[in-house]
């Protein structure tokens, strides 16, 4: 991902807007979904992407020294957009748009840590949230496969759970 043309600021403001974006959608996902084990990993994604939040305020915080940070509803840096859950919308399309999401974010964090001095503190913090972004990926992975099965036999079977 080419960050060149944006300063620090917009970028730290991208990626507090994004991880904003991700614990939203992860919690109305978990919120629609009836399988309590997969509610569970959509809450602790929601609850990641909210300690990325935190951590990212906190870089921007210590790099610009303003005390307070106002997160625009839009960014000059491009960041992937993740399907909303709702009506007519399939929870695997959500977390397919998530994956990418994830995937995105990943290069994204890695292409910001490249701005800092390698060891230091932003670079670090950077570069281990480009990580946790790849275990998300895996994780969705994961259970876009299972869902896609639960889709299949909801949409061919639909009495299936009634019973004899």
């Amino acid at each position: 991902m080419d960050l060149d043309s944006f300063n620090n600021e917009q970028i730290f403001l991208a990626g507090i807007r994004a991880e904003i974006g991700a614990r939203d959608i992860y919690s109305a996902l978990a919120n629609s979904i009836e399988n309590a084990y997969m509610k569970d990993k959509m809450l602790f994604l929601a609850a990641q992407e909210e300690k990325h939040r935190k951590g990212l305020v906190t870089l921007f915080k210590k790099e610009s020294g303003k005390k307070r940070v106002k997160v625009p509803a839009g960014t000059p840096v491009p960041m992937p957009f993740i399907k909303a859950p709702g009506p007519g919308v399939l929870p695997s399309e959500v977390i397919t748009s998530a994956m990418n999401a994830e995937r995105n974010a990943e290069e994204f964090y890695l292409a910001f840590a490249r701005r800092f001095q390698p060891g230091s503190e932003q670079a670090y913090l950077l570069t281990y949230f480009a990580s946790m972004e790849k275990g998300h990926f895996q994780l969705l992975e994961n259970e876009k496969a299972l869902l896609e099965k639960e889709e299949y036999y909801d949409n061919s079977f639909p009495m299936m759970h009634v019973g004899p």
